[in-house]
């Protein structure tokens, strides 16, 4: 029985060539889409699984009336909780390290991808080592472990181990080196520092109320976490936590397996972490081009239903029954799906490269994989079903009797399915490209709002020791240049994690704790990037006092402060007291999506200390910029003789905050083209079958007179209305759903009826 169906089936494929291939091509396409949003959300739910204790792994998170779900933590919490909680097993507390320049004898390189750990990290989390162990590790403030890709980077084919290595000019002893980070780690860095060396850094605050540790526990077995949340916010209210006791903040343990896609209110900066949104997102669209594509099959099959009906009827006499013939249409359909799984697997094979490139990510097809093997099999199978299934119960109901005597007609039933298939899959179609047209919008918006900051034409450098020891005269000798128009400086960029501290001002109607961004900038910060000065005047050198005791807010500050006009008003933060003189319009720092926080910034003339994240801000014309890097290049050469130059545009890392949804709009972009594609060559199949049934009618009426595109007119009419019929249903679905999506900007545009 087997045999026989599988030759029907193949000698049906081979007879109807023009309608196969367009069924088998379109399956193919709407299955490597399944296919590769499939390895892509495997990949995403596989993250951080490799850890033998991840069941036991948590990390302390932390809500509060001013920030939900913040990972930094104070630097002695994990530690007082191990000692004062019996449930708890074990600790380690990380830190992310700033740029740091690695040479080992004539190799020299920045390495901006480290951490700060405590020696219980390895005994937390499993990365296997490849020379020294877990044991002998982080004895010493100044040892170190690094990557297999660093140690052949620096060390070649040598074994590192017990060798020193100098990191911004502090020898470090290797003490270990760990195969490559996987993928699916949320943990991505190329080396690891002992803990003990933040004691030797001037940047961290380490009290009870600086946050400024990422702080994991391993959970002892069978512990009630929601009573661990509990006691884990008591001890910090025990120990005087400032921001316990003054902004209500209480911490709780999140899963390991919940952190990849944890998103909370404070910008990460040391943990790899996605939307969980963009798995159903894609999955959606996965589902929805496969289901074009069935609809397709359907559409085809049952339009070709007069050609199979004499084969329905002979067999219906010579005493198939309709199990049997539904078998054989549902074989076929699984044929077809087979060879269309097989041309899917080759596409997959030739967008890979391209899609990993694209994403920056590392998918691959693991044949040998048992997920991967049943979830292809789950994929072929319910294709099969899905494409086959309406067409085996209407090709198997036919009467033969009506067969037979030529009075045989399939009649509305079959002429309204394919118009209502018509209409989903131009909906779904029509859907993805409404959703595309709406992400670039938001994009082209967001790429072209004011900032509150000329951004462009803009260098940066990083701060390090002797540029910033002797700005004065970098800042002069870039100066000479007349294509460099200023030079400024900050002690951080600002697209990423921002410092708060909390702000008192002449007036303030609570004792609670507010928390402002506070910023140190030189002389002509302002000026350089053209803020929009309100009210007061800025930072000047010829006012001897503006260092000591001057700030300048942001209209955010302003309005929180409850002022009309604020200059001249005391103002308090940390150790620095003094008068506000002036207010700049907002500006905005980070990326869209969050709201301007509200900013204090003091001038100072101490550039050497923001060396670790502080940068030199470099206006220059447009006429030559080459001449400006190079005049760059050369200044940093007489500082640093001995240090990799290094530069970046301003406005670059501003575009680069909306990398992702640049991402999502392309992959939109071409979700949509495919949906497109599969859908018109149903349209195309299903047209040419209709024009094929009318060769007499259209022959009639060429003999009558009618033109070419009076019939062409005519035959266009009966698809057209189905099309328009299809965006009436397309517009509101997808209006709703990029709605939703905008909700996660701050600032977004307006999706307008049209």
């Amino acid at each position: 029985m087997f045999k026989n169906n599988l030759k029907l089936a193949l000698r049906n494929i081979k007879r109807y060539k023009g309608y196969s291939i367009i069924n088998i091509f379109g399956l193919a396409i709407g299955m490597s889409c399944c296919i590769l949003i499939l390895l892509w959300i495997q990949s995403e739910l596989t993250f951080d699984n490799f850890h033998k204790n991840g069941h036991s792994i948590y990390r302390i998170v932390s809500n509060s009336k001013y920030w939900q779900g913040f990972w930094g933590t104070p630097a002695p919490l994990a530690s007082t909780i191990k000692d004062e909680i019996p449930g708890v097993a074990n600790y380690c507390r990380i830190a992310e390290h700033s740029k740091k320049i690695f040479q080992y004898k004539d190799k020299k390189f920045y390495e901006n991808s480290g951490f700060l750990v405590d020696p219980s990290f390895f005994e937390i989390f499993t990365f296997q080592f490849m020379y020294g162990n877990s044991q002998n590790v982080f004895t010493q403030p100044h040892d170190i472990v690094i990557t297999q890709e660093l140690a052949k980077k620096y060390f070649a084919e040598e074994n590192p181990i017990g060798k020193n290595i100098e990191v911004d000019g502090v020898l470090k002893t290797v003490k270990g080196v760990i195969k490559n980070i996987p993928a699916n780690s949320h943990l991505q860095f190329d080396y690891l520092s002992s803990f003990q060396y933040i004691n030797e850094l001037t940047k961290w605050g380490t009290d009870w109320g600086s946050f400024n540790f990422a702080s994991y526990l391993l959970v002892k077995e069978k512990q009630n976490i929601i009573e661990l949340n509990k006691k884990i916010t008591n001890v910090a209210a025990n120990h005087n936590c400032p921001h316990v006791l003054n902004s209500e903040a209480h911490f709780y343990l999140q899963l390991l397996s919940k952190v990849h896609f944890f998103i909370g209110s404070v910008p990460y900066s040391y943990a790899v972490v996605s939307d969980i949104k963009y798995i159903y997102i894609f999955s959606m669209i996965g589902f929805f081009i496969l289901l074009i594509a069935c609809f397709n099959f359907m559409n085809l099959f049952t339009a070709q239903s007069s050609k199979r009906a004499k084969e329905v009827g002979l067999k219906k006499v010579v005493g198939s029954n309709r199990l049997q013939l539904v078998v054989q249409f549902l074989g076929e359909s699984l044929i077809m799906t087979i060879i269309s799984s097989l041309l899917a697997i080759l596409i997959v094979e030739m967008l890979l490269p391209y899609v990993n490139q694209f994403l920056e990510i590392s998918l691959h097809i693991e044949y040998l994989n048992q997920n991967f093997i049943f979830s292809i099999m789950t994929i072929v199978i319910l294709t099969g079903i899905i494409a086959g299934s309406y067409p085996s119960l209407f090709l198997s109901s036919f009467k033969p009797i009506k067969i037979l005597s030529g009075v045989f007609s399939s009649g509305s039933k079959g002429a309204n399915l394919r118009r209502i298939l018509v209409i989903t899959q131009f909906s779904l179609s029509i859907g993805l490209i409404i959703c595309t047209a709406v992400i670039f919008r938001q994009m082209n918006y967001i790429q072209n709002k004011k900032l509150g900051f000329d951004k462009e034409n803009v260098v940066y450098i990083p701060i390090t020791k002797n540029i910033g020891e002797k700005y004065d005269v970098v800042k002069h000798q870039l100066l000479n240049n007349p294509n460099i128009i200023a030079v400024t400086a900050k002690d951080f960029l600002g697209t990423g994690l921002i410092p708060l501290a909390n702000v008192n001002w002449e007036g303030k109607k609570s004792d609670a704790e507010i928390n402002m961004v506070i910023s140190n900038v030189a002389f002509d910060y302002f000026e350089t990037l053209n803020f929009d000065l309100i009210k007061g005047r800025s930072f000047s050198k010829e006012f001897t006092t503006d260092i000591a005791n001057s700030f300048i807010l942001n209209e955010e500050a302003k309005k929180i402060m409850g002022f009309e006009n604020p200059v001249g008003k005391f103002l308090s933060v940390r150790k620095k007291k003094g008068t506000i003189i002036g207010v700049i319009k907002n500006s905005y720092f980070r990326s869209l999506h969050n709201k301007v926080e509200p900013m204090v910034f003091a001038v100072s003339n101490k550039i050497s200390h923001w060396s670790d994240y502080g940068v030199i801000l470099i206006k220059f014309n447009d006429q030559n910029l080459t001449k400006a890097i190079s005049t760059i290049e050369k200044v940093w050469e007489n500082f640093n003789p001995n240090l990799p130059f290094e530069y970046n545009f301003l406005d670059t890392t501003y575009n680069n905050l909306y990398k992702k949804e640049k991402q999502l709009g392309t992959i939109f972009k071409f979700f949509a083209g495919l949906a497109i594609i599969i859908a018109s060559l149903g349209l195309f199949g299903l047209a040419s079958f209709m024009a094929e049934q009318k060769t007499k009618e259209i022959g009639v009426r060429k003999v009558l007179g009618a033109s070419v595109f009076g019939i062409a007119g005519l035959l266009i009419k009966n698809f057209t209305k189905w099309v328009i019929l299809a965006n009436i249903v397309a517009w509101p679905i997808a209006w709703f759903a990029m709605n939703k999506w905008l909700q996660n900007f701050a600032y977004r545009i307006n999706i307008g009826w049209w």
